[in-house]
């Protein structure tokens, strides 16, 4: 619920300087949670609430409109393959907890 709050905070930011909301996002806010899902396994539905805020509040506000879910997708793409490099928390889940058992 935290984390979900502080993605709707960042939300609001993100409507008047989508720029200093997306780059918080990036730098910050969504290690949060990665570091989680790297020590705990089995826990990607638990990240439901967090991908609809991103999805309905967060990426609506910084894009200026509404997504679809092509760009949702398109979204989650690494930057240096032309996405925004923002993550589905819940698809991504079980990949960064194998992840880090390989380590």
């Amino acid at each position: 619920a935290k984390w979900v709050r502080d993605v709707e905070q960042l939300s609001e930011i993100g409507k008047d300087d989508p720029q200093a909301a997306y780059t918080a996002f990036t730098k910050a806010l969504c290690h949060r949670w990665t570091f989680v899902q790297r020590t705990i396994p089995g826990i990607s539905e638990l990240f439901g609430p967090l991908e609809n805020a991103l999805r309905q509040k967060f990426l609506p506000a910084i894009v200026g409109r509404q997504i679809s879910d092509a760009e949702r997708d398109l979204f989650s793409v690494p930057v240096r393959l032309g996405g925004l490099g923002i993550s589905n928390p819940v698809e991504c889940s079980d990949f960064e907890f194998q992840s880090s058992e390989k380590i």
